[in-house]
């Protein structure tokens, strides 16, 4: 995935975006000296101004800890005194943390230090809550570490933490335990570019990337990478495109862009890779995984999206996990009714939620029943919903109107952003209906299907011609079921 930077390197591809350099030092009494068993380096695009602000708000938080054995410091630099930090811990092997210096138990090489961008979980956290893509310099001299046994959790549990770990882990913004001890001296140097988001616009065939860049990095460019979904491990990818210009959303040091390509042959089951590339130092982030991860939520699974809307996931679990403590209610004609329709529905493909008393879509705050919707019915290849109302009477022009309310919220608030249809549609066990009601000046037609159209349905189903039902569903304004 990356190739190896020293960091002499790295600050001269990048260098220029870091304005401070971020030191935290624990340190225990050793005679007359103070000797670092825990140090972390961070180089930030901060000004010191403001990185000294950060640091006090955190020192606000977590009480001090300055005894006669143990301190923990933490201090801000100006990033200009890189040479002279460098000089003081490779030269001299000390390493000086505001009015304080200590003696560096093993002196690290940090201008020839050299790795690759490491993925994934680090006991250092980050200094503003992003992910970067960030080279990490670890130094150990070996044997124990001093913090282990106990010897200063008497002094820190006074100061109200539980243990030493917890007070380095507070005041120096780490993740280290006795299990994990972390390093006797770490460094990270970010490269402040990374991709934020993925998303794959079935719609309109596209994949758009979103990125999180520094100011002075306005010439990043995204390779965006197709293999089909039948190739072998490793096969070179099949349709490649590049994203050369990503236009900018916000404004400060750190921007946030979004940029897109187009495949005209985009497969969702094939396989998709991001990688951000760097002029001067390549790829700096890579993000990838099958085509329909990227899909919205709301169209990897369009029932279950639609279905939330009615019946919440707690709600749902109870319903199937607690089975035995959730009493139904006996079907009365109208609720066989949406029973049978929801088998006809499934014989024909589709995934189906009856909704019973679910029926409603409500406010959560007022409570006000919005709209009512008898069955949903997906079709997760077509990408179709049927927002389905059923009557054993007549229907009037009020169930109408509110099946076409309910799909009006359907399509706006839960699948505005992909490519999903939401066709209302009308169960009636009342015969003579005509196959569509039409609103009023407008080609907005709602499918009808009354006694008759089902059992046409139903002689469809029997004679292997089921596509003709998708046809009529799709398009009710051409004419009933043959």
């Amino acid at each position: 995935m990356s190739v190896l930077h020293t960091v002499a390197e790295l600050l001269s591809a990048v260098g220029e975006t870091y304005k401070a350099i971020d030191v935290r030092c624990v340190g225990i009494r050793e005679a007359d000296s103070w000797v670092n068993v825990m140090a972390v380096v961070r180089l930030t695009y901060e000004d010191v101004e403001t990185a000294k602000a950060r640091i006090a708000k955190l020192a606000q938080r977590f009480p001090p800890v300055q005894t006669e054995s143990l301190r923990i410091n933490m201090d801000v630099r100006p990033f200009r005194e890189w040479p002279e930090f460098c000089a003081e811990v490779e030269t001299y092997g000390v390493l000086r943390v505001g009015s304080h210096q200590f003696k560096l138990r093993k002196r690290p090489d940090l201008r020839g230090a050299s790795g690759y961008f490491q993925p994934g979980y680090s006991e250092i956290r980050s200094f503003d809550g992003r992910t970067w893509p960030e080279l990490r310099i670890k130094v150990d001299p070996g044997g124990l570490n001093p913090l282990v046994g106990g010897r200063f959790d008497r002094e820190v549990h006074l100061l109200g933490y539980a243990d030493v770990f917890e007070a380095v882990n507070g005041l120096c913004e780490l993740n280290v335990s006795v299990m994990n001890l972390g390093s006797d001296f770490s460094m990270c140097v970010p490269v402040f570019a990374a991709i934020s988001g993925i998303r794959v616009n079935t719609r309109e065939k596209r994949i758009e990337v979103d990125i999180d860049r520094h100011r002075s990095f306005p010439d990043l460019r995204a390779m965006v990478c197709l293999r089909g979904p039948s190739t072998l491990v490793d096969e070179p990818f099949r349709l490649q495109k590049t994203i050369s210009e990503f236009e900018s959303e916000t404004e400060g040091q750190i921007v946030s862009a979004k940029g897109s390509v187009q495949f005209e042959d985009l497969n969702t089951e094939g396989w998709l890779q991001v990688r951000l590339l760097h002029p001067q130092v390549g790829e700096v982030k890579r993000d990838e995984n099958y085509a329909r991860m990227f899909i919205p939520p709301a169209e990897q699974n369009i029932l279950l999206e639609a279905l939330r809307l009615f019946c919440q996931d707690a709600e749902l679990d109870n319903l199937l996990i607690r089975a035995y403590d959730a009493r139904p209610p006996r079907l009365n004609e109208s609720a066989g009714f949406e029973l049978h329709v929801a088998w006809l529905l499934g014989m024909f493909g589709f995934s189906t939620a009856v909704l019973g008393h679910y029926e409603h879509i409500v406010a959560p705050n007022t409570k006000v029943r919005r709209a009512t919707v008898d069955i949903l019915a997906a079709s997760q290849r077509n990408r179709f919903l049927l927002a389905v109302a059923c009557t054993l009477n007549a229907p009037k022009a009020e169930d109408f109107g509110t099946l076409r309310y309910a799909r009006d919220i359907l399509a706006r608030e839960v699948f505005a952003e992909t490519g999903v249809r939401i066709i209302p549609v009308l169960f009636t066990s009342a015969t003579g209906c005509p196959t569509y009601d039409k609103a009023e000046g407008s080609f907005d037609a709602v499918a009808i299907m009354d006694a008759d159209q089902i059992q046409k349905a139903l002689n469809l189903l029997r004679t292997g011609q089921e596509r003709s039902f998708l046809s009529f569903l799709a398009n009710p304004a051409f004419g009933g079921l043959a």
